[in-house]
């Protein structure tokens, strides 16, 4: 319960960095990001418990009059009526172990990357995905608010990711490794000098349930001590069918 609480605080204070939060109805808490307002997690509804009909109706009415032709929901238990939205659920899981026995690869070697050497990492890796402008005005919305760390080898970027403290708590989040650089130890490495360097506070990080890099960050002895659960459309007439 203590690490659950401990990360909780400081989930809620890095939130702030982006999105302004306004009660919208009585289950629901509208976030906003007004310099990322396409950033499905920095601009959702917070649910305290399950939202009626009725408050999704008044949701996605606000998303329409707003031009987003999105709506995400977040909370941190599971809904009874997910309204035909696509549910996931992301870990949150905290290093309780010692990250010096980790093995590294010594090649790599670690500074702050450079702005234009994330973009094009992160557009090589998502702008199929996302769409490359996304993609970099994400990148430039994060670095200047975040730390981001860079693993280089022979001089390149083949690896990064960002930390943020808060709560007497270092989380870290957006690991990224190129395609053509895994299984080369990179990722390990970069989060074994984080964790070096955050040392006296607690490390967590956050990992999607349904995708491997969990395990790997299990074996590395981070241990999942919260999960938020997010409801995302992006299609209007499935909630319109299911709200009927």
């Amino acid at each position: 319960m203590e690490l659950y609480e401990k990360t909780r605080r400081a989930e809620t204070q890095i939130a702030r960095l982006f999105s302004t939060e306004k009660p919208f109805s009585g289950h629901l808490t509208k976030r906003e990001d007004a310099a990322l307002p396409d950033k499905y997690d920095h601009n959702c509804f917070v649910y305290s418990a399950q939202p009626s009909s009725d408050e999704l109706r008044r949701a996605l009415a606000y998303q329409r009059a707003r031009g987003d032709m999105f709506l995400k929901l977040e909370g941190d238990a599971p809904l009874w009526d997910a309204f035909g939205m696509e549910e996931s659920v992301t870990l949150t899981m905290a290093l309780t172990g010692d990250s010096s026995s980790w093995m590294r690869n010594p090649a790599v070697a670690f500074h702050k990357p450079a702005l234009t050497d994330l973009e094009t990492l992160e557009v090589q890796n998502f702008g199929a995905v996302y769409g490359e402008d996304f993609c970099r005005r994400n990148i430039r919305r994060l670095y200047a608010v975040l730390d981001y760390h860079g693993a280089y080898l022979d001089g390149q970027l083949v690896g990064a990711c960002y930390s943020a403290q808060a709560a007497g708590c270092t989380c870290i989040d957006g690991l990224i490794v190129a395609p053509q650089f895994r299984h080369r130890r990179v990722a390990t490495s970069l989060l074994a000098q984080i964790a070096a360097d955050a040392a006296g506070t607690l490390v967590f990080l956050h990992a999607d349930a349904a995708d491997m890099p969990k395990t790997m960050y299990e074996h590395l002895g981070f241990q999942t001590v919260d999960r938020l659960y997010e409801y995302l459309c992006v299609d209007f007439s499935i909630l319109e069918r299911a709200l009927k």
